[in-house]
């Protein structure tokens, strides 16, 4: 088993980095503790949660149709320069129909904080960082930069009602045990869900219809 110490000659040539460079600017937790190195940092004992809550869309009812989610990754210990990332949300296979629409990313707003180096900084996701696949949405991060730990916190929120306002006709299947979210920080948009790292959070909703009659 490999083994990394962090000296503190190298927090202090870190920690000048930092102040050299300019900065760009029922919940489930995953609880396993591992080492995690990515193309700028390296992360200890990491972790991650995601909670939310979904409002089922009711034909004529204002703001019905509604997924609203938190997410939270953080580590114990990390070093992180202008690190890149990305948040990955898990869409349920119920919902593919409606992510299939043009207007699916417009019904995607959020925010997402960071640390810098200094301190933490907040970014509202834009059209721009957002991208959808089939069974995915991925939000490009601003870079990071972090030492002796780090903490993500995002909020998103999916206003599916809005479409089904549009495309009533739009299925989504009941699920008797509720709907399985995940959301996970990584680099890669293509993350395999089924071999995930330890930043991987998931939550299944109480609501196991998405659309009543």
């Amino acid at each position: 088993m490999n083994k990394y110490v962090v000296g503190l000659g190298t927090l202090a040539i870190a920690g000048s980095l930092f102040v050299a460079q300019p900065e760009d600017v029922h919940a489930q937790e995953n609880t396993t503790q591992r080492s995690e190195i990515g193309t700028y940092g390296l992360s200890l004992l990491a972790s991650g949660e995601l909670e939310g809550r979904l409002t089922p869309y009711i034909l004529g009812v204002p703001k019905s149709g509604n997924i609203a989610a938190h997410y939270t990754a953080k580590s114990i210990v990390s070093v992180g320069l202008f690190d890149k990332s990305n948040l990955i949300v898990k869409i349920p296979d119920e919902f593919k129909y409606v992510a299939l629409q043009d207007e699916f990313k417009r019904a995607i707003k959020g925010s997402i904080t960071y640390p810098t180096g200094l301190g933490s900084a907040t970014h509202e996701y834009t059209a721009g960082d957002i991208t959808i696949y089939a069974d995915r949405i991925v939000l490009k991060n601003p870079k990071a930069s972090y030492i002796i730990g780090s903490k993500f916190s995002a909020d998103l929120s999916i206003d599916y009602g809005s479409i089904l306002d549009k495309y009533p006709n739009i299925p989504i299947d009941e699920n008797p045990s509720g709907y399985s979210f995940a959301a996970v920080l990584s680099e890669d948009a293509m993350i395999d869900f089924n071999l995930i790292g330890s930043k991987e959070g998931k939550w299944v909703t109480e609501e196991t219809a998405a659309i009543r009659k």
